[in-house]
């Protein structure tokens, strides 16, 4: 059997800075709380519980557009390609396993374009041949502004071109 290893890219989910345009908010209720909040829907009273504990949980308030997610044709448009932008639920799981490869267009700065010529730039600098299937990811170096009040504005972004029509299928 091949040995795989696999690589977490989520990014969790956080408390926002105040101000931030994708506004997170995260209340934490504790095993004290729990007991009293959901004791209340079933009838029962923090004492019901042992030593007045019941469920620790975390009530998020977000939209999908939070944290990561793979269905972007979706959140900007009802159609892709000429055919209806897929939601998260109709992303092909086997999409998101694959031989990856970083392209670091770090160089770029906060409103500039990346283009077809800047990836093939980065894929010269690591001699690698892009393959069908490949997932490609593009470090752009915004990660350190993630949360920040100006996240939306910290970061280049591909042209249509650069884009490509293997991102526009989905």
């Amino acid at each position: 059997m091949e040995k795989v290893q696999i690589i977490d890219l989520s990014v969790p989910i956080q408390q926002t800075s105040p101000g931030s345009p994708l506004k997170v908010d995260i209340e934490y209720i504790d095993h004290k709380q729990g007991a009293k909040v959901f004791g209340s829907i079933f009838g029962l009273k923090g004492g019901d519980f042992p030593d007045g504990n019941f469920s620790a949980v975390e009530k998020l308030t977000l939209t999908t557009h939070s944290g990561t997610h793979l269905d972007a044709p979706w959140h900007y448009w009802p159609t892709s390609e000429g055919k209806p932008s897929r939601t998260i639920d109709e992303i092909p799981l086997e999409w998101c396993y694959s031989n990856g490869v970083v392209l670091d267009v770090t160089h770029k700065k906060a409103g500039e374009e990346i283009d077809i010529a800047d990836f093939e730039k980065a894929l010269e600098k690591i001699e690698y041949a892009l393959k069908p299937f490949d997932i490609v990811l593009v470090m752009t170096g915004a990660t350190k502004f993630y949360g920040k009040v100006n996240y939306s504005q910290m970061h280049a972004g591909t042209t249509r071109e650069a884009d490509g029509p293997e991102v526009d299928d989905c």
